[in-house]
């Protein structure tokens, strides 16, 4: 769960209000109703008498009030108290077996071995469920490893929110949030000017690459908006945790009214903490045994993969009569091309993976330690909330595949489903050299939920599609690779025609019969002619 920041993080982020925020109603209008459970969960690592490693991790039970008005926040917050179990007791063990080969080599007792995390609910109601975690880990280092990191989860559709889907004005929020975090922290200031720049070589200012890739630690109760930094993440570990609270006196109007209180929350009342007995686990090597084995990802329908080649199965519709041609109307080459002023400009949002479309809500599952790493997509019914599908992409993106057992390394970029079938584009964030099956766009039959085609390789790792008549618009570069836009027939996945761009694509929007596209240091307009 360790952030890190890149330039060209896929964040679980978009603007919930468009899945009719408005019309939620407040189930429980009395915070007494609501209920939640902490229970602190002890772990050890031992043998014998020995105890190699300690630790703890955390589990929410809601009351089963809570729990029945909203099914799906209930469905998310399991999910979680798995993946929290799971990888607590398999640090602990690991943690565990390298003490006892430490104090076995050594001959010695070695340091502590520790693997803590724990929960505070900063907010429990009928819109927004709110905590903050913590992380505190030890292998008898230099210093210990300790972050925070948080779960803002939609009570309605059970889905995890971004923070720019709470706010009305994401550029006053990270201008704020810089001027405060300098305010309160002064000695720090020219280190966190120059700490982004220096470690990762990334340009810009660091509070706006937060934003824009929304990879902020916050929580949200009726003080405001917190914002948590941990060592590491915007300055030095000696800089130690910061966090500032941007409250409605800083920007009137920040938070958006589907998500503000009206009242403060009683949370001594709402919230009961409990410890659990000890849990004993064996002192083991992560990965090691089957106790600790990844389970591949969220329940749900798991989609086979026929092949890593271009795949075309019996129940694809014949190839589309006519397709779109695109005409270049403009061409504005630069060294570096900012998308978030090309946004603005052009009046377009951030491509985010989580977003509405009309029809749907469609919803990454877990990121993995990256973020990015999305192998399961939810898909809800834009209008009443309703979970429709859960696929779980797992096998699709890593493989291996019926023809010959070859495994490969991508996630879910983007998805968009239309006339019964879903459309994703799965992409591997490197070079080809590194993961050759990958790059590809995959149609899925959303009654059979089987692959009804797959394009050849490396046609698409931009942060999104589009879909005009029976053609989809994708684009696949990198780096030191060729870098073009591609048409695809959108029923069979064939290449339709390809266009050289000047760098890899990263944003395609259409206004009116006009495409924009927004590459690394280009941007482009071409006219659509159907």
């Amino acid at each position: 769960m360790k952030k890190r920041l890149l330039a060209c993080f896929v964040a679980v982020a978009c603007s919930l209000s468009l899945v009719g925020c408005d019309n939620v109603k407040n189930i429980i209008g009395d915070d007494t109703k609501i209920g939640v459970t902490i229970v602190n969960h002890p772990l050890e690592a031992k043998d014998g008498e020995t105890v190699y490693a300690t630790g703890c991790y955390p589990e929410i039970i809601l009351s089963e009030e809570y729990a029945d008005s909203f099914p799906n926040l209930a469905s998310t917050i399991a999910d979680s108290n798995s993946s929290w179990a799971e990888s607590a007791r398999s640090s602990v063990a690991d943690f565990g077996h390298m003490s006892k080969d430490y104090a076995e080599e050594e001959a010695a007792t070695s340091g502590e071995y520790i693997d803590e995390n724990t929960l505070e609910v900063v907010r429990a109601d009928s819109k927004l469920f709110s905590v903050l975690l913590s992380s505190y880990s030890d292998a008898d280092s230099a210093h210990p490893s300790h972050y925070n990191y948080s779960l803002n989860i939609d009570t309605t559709t059970g889905h995890r929110i971004g923070l720019d889907e709470v706010v009305t004005d994401k550029e006053a929020l990270w201008k704020k949030i810089r001027e405060k975090t300098f305010e309160k922290y002064p000695e720090n200031k020219e280190e966190i000017e120059n700490y982004l720049v220096c470690e990762c070589a990334m340009e810009g200012d660091p509070f706006e690459i937060k934003m824009s890739e929304d990879s902020y630690t916050w929580t949200m109760s009726y003080e405001g908006i917190h914002i948590y930094f941990s060592p590491y993440e915007i300055a030095s570990y000696a800089a130690g945790d910061m966090d500032v609270v941007i409250s409605d006196d800083d920007i009137p109007g920040i938070i958006q009214k589907n998500y503000k209180l009206s009242k403060k929350q009683d949370l001594e009342s709402i919230v009961t903490k409990e410890t659990a007995e000890t849990e004993t686990v064996a002192p083991q090597k992560m990965g090691d045994g089957e106790d600790y084995e990844y389970d591949g990802g969220a329940a749900g329908i798991t989609v086979a993969n026929p092949t890593w080649h271009k795949y075309v199965s019996d129940s694809a519709k014949p190839a589309a009569a006519k397709h779109i041609t695109l005409t270049e109307t403009s061409k504005d080459k630069s060294d570096w091309l900012d998308t978030s002023v090309w946004r603005e400009k052009n009046g377009f949002e951030e491509p985010f993976l989580s977003y509405g479309d009309g029809n749907y809500y469609y919803a990454p599952g877990d990121g993995g330690d990256w973020g990015y790493e999305f192998t399961t997509l939810f898909l809800y019914d834009y209008e009443t909330n309703e979970l429709l599908h859960t696929y779980d992409m797992s096998v699709l993106c890593n493989g291996p595949d019926e023809e010959e057992g070859k495994e490969s390394s991508q996630y879910i970029h983007w998805a968009k489903a239309m006339d019964g079938v879903l459309y994703v584009s799965l992409a591997h964030n490197g070079y080809t050299s590194e993961a050759p099956w990958s790059g590809y766009m995959v149609a899925i039959d959303m009654s059979t939920d089987k692959v009804i085609w797959r394009s050849e390789p490396q046609v698409s790792n931009a942060c999104n599609f589009q879909i005009v008549d029976d053609t989809i618009i994708c684009g696949y570069g990198f780096t030191a690779e060729p870098d073009y836009l591609y048409l695809l027939d959108k029923n069979t996945g064939e290449k339709v025609e390809q266009i050289k761009l000047e760098s890899a694509a990263d944003q395609f929007e259409i206004k009116d019969d006009t495409l924009y596209v927004a590459t690394y240091n280009t941007a482009y307009t071409y006219q659509i002619n159907r």
